[in-house]
């Protein structure tokens, strides 16, 4: 797993904290269960993760089929890496 990404056991914890901050809203009267709430806020995180992972593996693939191999880590690689996830998330934006 990358550094950058989250475990399973962080993403239960962020969706016991939204739902905690969910149900301190004044105001704010949940339509499902707590737990309903929670699975479904930890459906979102997971969903997010996975839709990521995608931008990324577009972004590295972009990079690869360049003419010439650029070395991942390097300060070009990370560059093209950026400018490329950047690409790929403003396509999905859009779409």
């Amino acid at each position: 797993m990358d550094a950058g990404k989250l475990s399973t056991e962080k993403m239960l914890h962020l969706s016991h904290v939204i739902l905690k901050g969910l149900q301190a809203i004044q105001g704010l009267t949940l339509n499902q269960p707590a737990n309903d709430v929670r699975n479904r806020l930890l459906a979102i995180l997971r969903d997010e993760m996975r839709r990521d992972l995608q931008l990324e593996n577009r972004a590295r693939r972009k990079i690869t089929s360049q003419r010439r191999n650029i070395p991942e880590g390097s300060p070009e690689w990370d560059i093209l890496f950026r400018k490329y996830y950047e690409e790929e998330l403003s396509a999905r934006r859009r779409s």
